[in-house]
């Protein structure tokens, strides 16, 4: 199962400073989740050159992390803010970005915790 999280990509790209910061802290959960972590940036109303911008200002990061950008709503697992749409999520956080990412990484730890206490369990 991908654990992805989807974020609203219009609501990063306001300055760069902010950018940097979403994309470590991105960056942090993904070393903590590892190869299940997805993250997709949902596109509103950017135009074609800021995406592209976008990518070319953070290629090396966004090839480390399994990035997606897309206009369409589909499945995710996580979901910050949501704007109204019909999709479907395991898990909602409404507010700012950061704290919904930091609200992601707790989720991933407790998982991790509950099933490295369960494996114990069974020995």
């Amino acid at each position: 199962m991908k654990l992805s999280i989807r974020i609203q990509l219009d609501n990063i790209i306001k300055d760069e400073k902010f950018e940097e910061e979403v994309l470590n802290a991105l960056m942090k959960a993904r070393n903590i989740t590892g190869k299940q972590f997805r993250v997709i940036f949902w596109n509103e109303n950017l135009s074609e050159k800021d995406v592209k911008n976008f990518v070319k200002r953070n290629e090396e990061i966004l090839f480390k992390m399994s990035t997606q950008i897309t206009k369409k709503f589909f499945y995710s697992w996580f979901v910050i803010g949501n704007n109204g749409d019909k999709s479907r999520w395991r898990y909602h956080c409404d507010g700012d970005i950061l704290s919904g990412i930091d609200f992601y990484i707790r989720i991933i730890k407790h998982m991790s915790q509950r099933d490295n206490n369960e494996s114990r369990n069974r020995r």
